[in-house]
């Protein structure tokens, strides 16, 4: 009796036809070969290869100098697509690469401007190219239980005198404070020798400045920018 409840449906031409195309499907699926991934071979890159090849040896190349060139090539072409099936694109070095590549790109297609139109900008934006003042100084860095002022500590010590780095007020501004700095620059301006700024206190002592030498502020000319 089950085995005649089995056979009934598959004895409906609707049944028997849906069966034979879901087996007829699946076999189709499984026998289908694997998709095959075309490899285009630009040859006017190939030629530019070569062309390249033959200025840096400055000779013609042989028959198996090019082969080798275009074989190098094909498989050059087909590393990338495989590399993209796999997805290794999707790395933050090759995608920064391939930004630097872009924004070249559009630099190129951007209009420059020209030599007047560079010196307009350059002569109503002058201070953008202003340079600070520079300042040679001399430093003495004495505890903070030292009473001494820096021309006494050096004509005891003359070793503790040292040069800091060219520095701006700016820049002494952000070391010490940007009161410090005017005092240290005004003194400068003073016809007293060896004028020197301090007591400045910090975690170091008591730092004493001198400006030794000075360059003034300039603004360099348009050819020099």
């Amino acid at each position: 009796m089950p085995a005649k409840i089995v056979q009934a449906p598959l004895q409906e031409p609707l049944v028997l036809f849906t069966f034979i195309a879901a087996l007829l499907f699946g076999a189709s699926a499984l026998l289908k070969p694997a998709e095959k991934t075309t490899l285009l071979i630009d040859s006017s890159e190939v030629e530019a290869r070569l062309f390249l090849e033959e200025l840096n040896s400055g000779e013609p190349l042989s028959e198996s100098k090019r082969l080798e060139i275009t074989s190098a090539y094909i498989e050059e072409e087909a590393l990338v697509i495989e590399a993209f099936a796999r997805g290794l694109d999707n790395d933050s070095r090759i995608r920064s690469l391939l930004a630097q590549k872009m924004l070249h790109v559009m630099s190129a297609e951007i209009i420059q401007p020209s030599t007047a139109q560079l010196s307009d900008f350059f002569s109503n934006n002058l201070l953008r190219y202003r340079q600070l003042a520079l300042l040679d100084i001399e430093e003495v860095v004495l505890s903070r239980d030292d009473v001494r002022t820096a021309q006494l500590a050096l004509a005891a010590e003359p070793s503790l005198g040292r040069p800091l780095p060219t520095l701006s007020e700016r820049d002494l501004a952000s070391i010490f404070s940007a009161e410090f700095a005017a005092q240290v620059v005004a003194s400068h301006d003073t016809p007293e020798a060896n004028n020197w700024t301090g007591p400045f206190l910090s975690n170091r002592g008591k730092h004493w400045l001198r400006v030794v030498t000075s360059t003034p502020e300039t603004t360099p000319p348009f050819d020099e920018v």
